[in-house]
């Protein structure tokens, strides 16, 4: 493979691992040794063997992270991705009730730390509904005031 070819697929690369790793195997292509790759972009220098040798025997492909084994899900992705789409709908939601929520749909009890997780990981938060005075006007007397302040 030659240079031009890895400096498009670098271009292209959104992953900054991938990219570090493009970098390793262009600096060896180059003809530096693999001290002199490491000491430039300080890393050890047998990360740049071994992704070397990862380059050379599979490719561009050789470069991407392997999937890796892991605890399997309790709840479904599907079920999860439903359960996303229902509290996108309300517009406010706290953990306890997500937590809840996914307990009567799924019949899984998870960690209110873990649905913590989960909403970040969906690009949400976890919101708590905020405290109102014993004392504090009703919206509709909110409005009034708000429109009565228009006539002046």
């Amino acid at each position: 493979m030659n240079s031009e070819t890895l400096e498009e697929a670098y271009r292209q690369e959104k992953d900054p691992k991938v990219r570090e790793r493009l970098l390793m195997v262009m600096g060896v292509l180059d003809g530096k040794t693999t001290r002199r790759v490491a000491a430039d972009l300080r890393c050890p220098q047998p990360n740049i063997v071994y992704w070397k040798r990862r380059f050379e025997e599979e490719g561009l492909e050789g470069l991407k992270d392997k999937p890796r084994s892991g605890r399997p899900l309790k709840v479904a992705s599907w079920k999860l991705t439903r359960i996303k789409t229902l509290i996108e709908k309300k517009q406010c939601w706290t953990a306890t009730e997500v937590t809840r929520l996914i307990y009567e749909k799924t019949g899984v009890q998870y960690s209110l730390m873990h649905v913590t997780r989960l909403l970040h990981s969906w690009g949400l938060s976890k919101q708590r509904p905020r405290k109102k005075h014993i004392n504090a006007a009703t919206d509709e007397e909110v409005e009034r005031f708000k429109k009565g302040r228009e006539k002046r």
